[in-house]
């Protein structure tokens, strides 16, 4: 993951700390919408996913209200609720990313980078998957 927040630092210029917070959270939510066996993939080709997944997992658990993007996060959890699961995936992501501190400028360049990233680490048939999985990652795109 070192490779990554390093490539998400130079390329789209933002903080460090913001780099290793939207990575957790939308490694997190990659983990949680994929399903342990295609995490499983995933992890077994980047070294550091696990622990990204799990710190981003931490962060949302622990401070929802205030981490979860605030009006944004609950009607992420809204459109959820009403619409399914991986309906409301995205704006869920969104809101994730942007309690991480990431601007919404930036969301698109950094879901790419991720995808990108996870493609070239863990192929692109996983991916694949991932985004059958999780098809409103693709909303974020840009």
């Amino acid at each position: 993951m070192d490779e990554l927040i390093q490539q998400l630092i130079s390329k789209l210029g933002i903080d460090e700390s913001v780099a290793n917070a939207a990575t957790g959270k939308a490694m997190a939510m990659v983990k949680e919408h994929a399903g342990d066996e295609l995490f499983g993939k995933i992890a077994a080709a980047v070294p550091g996913a696990v622990e990204s997944a799990a710190a981003g997992s931490q962060d949302a658990a622990g401070g929802a209200a205030a981490s979860g993007g605030g009006m944004l996060g609950k009607l992420a959890g809204m459109a959820s609720s009403a619409l399914g699961g991986s309906a409301g995936g995205g704006l869920e992501l969104g809101a994730a990313l942007s309690g991480a501190g990431l601007d919404s400028d930036k969301m698109g360049g950094f879901v790419s980078m991720v995808i990108a990233f996870l493609k070239e680490k863990a192929g692109d048939e996983v991916m694949e998957q991932v985004l059958n999985k999780f098809p409103m990652l693709k909303t974020l795109l840009g």
